[in-house]
């Protein structure tokens, strides 16, 4: 299973990431992470955007892309990295900043929703993915919380086990905030839903240390 890594120019929380670049068979710079990646250390294998934001990088192999698309560099990365047969995306950064560019790669998730192992965005506050329906195993993990919000309709019979607020075949609608804020209080939190899509949020209000891996924080169950 190839694990990739996609660095954008926007990461929240970037002194306290750490990253192992032997975890990932690609990294993909989109745009201005280039810098992002020399700050923590990181060697691209590949680089693409329209490089709006500054200096074309010299001596090294860009797909370049026109400043005028339908689509942003990130995107455009995750595409690439799907082409390339990444089954593990990580996109470090995407989440914070311009608040448009962030509900736009929120709906990324939705494009790749099914289709990949893992696709996550991560920063040194939030790591987010999106679940199909099915069961699943949630070990806990250095996050303190973990939110749970229905995106582009309900999640229907939505049971929670193992957490501060259980909840069974709960229908969760897309505009409450009723999901947030939630506590893994066993060794491991149970899932299960059988409609819908479902943001699977886990955050803090302080930056988290430690590596970002490729591995899922969730594992399919019966």
């Amino acid at each position: 299973m190839k694990n990739f890594l996609i660095i954008t120019a926007h990461v929240e929380g970037l002194n306290y990431i750490d990253i192992c670049q032997n975890q990932y068979d690609c990294v993909i710079c989109a745009d201005g992470g280039l810098e992002v990646a020399g700050s923590l250390g990181l060697t691209p294998d590949l680089l693409i955007g329209d490089y709006d934001s500054g200096q074309l990088p010299e001596n090294r192999e860009v797909i370049r892309l026109p400043m005028e698309k339908d689509m942003t560099d990130s995107e455009a990365a995750l595409d690439l990295a799907v082409s390339e047969g990444g089954e593990n995306i990580i996109i470090l950064g995407g989440l914070g900043g311009r608040f448009d560019h962030t509900m736009g790669n929120i709906g990324l998730l939705t494009k790749y929703c099914g289709r990949l192992h893992e696709l996550a965005f991560v920063d040194g506050y939030n790591r987010v993915s999106m679940l199909e329906p099915g069961c699943y195993d949630i070990p806990e993990n250095n996050y303190r919380y973990m939110g749970l919000i229905a995106y582009g309709g309900s999640v229907k019979d939505l049971t929670l086990r193992g957490v501060k607020y259980p909840l069974t075949k709960y229908l969760l609608q897309d505009d409450t905030s009723l999901g947030v804020s939630n506590e893994i209080t066993a060794s491991a939190a149970s899932l299960r839903f059988s409609a819908g899509r479902l943001l699977l949020v886990f955050s803090d209000d302080t930056p988290q240390s430690g590596t970002i891996s490729p591995v899922p924080l969730w594992s399919r169950s019966r």
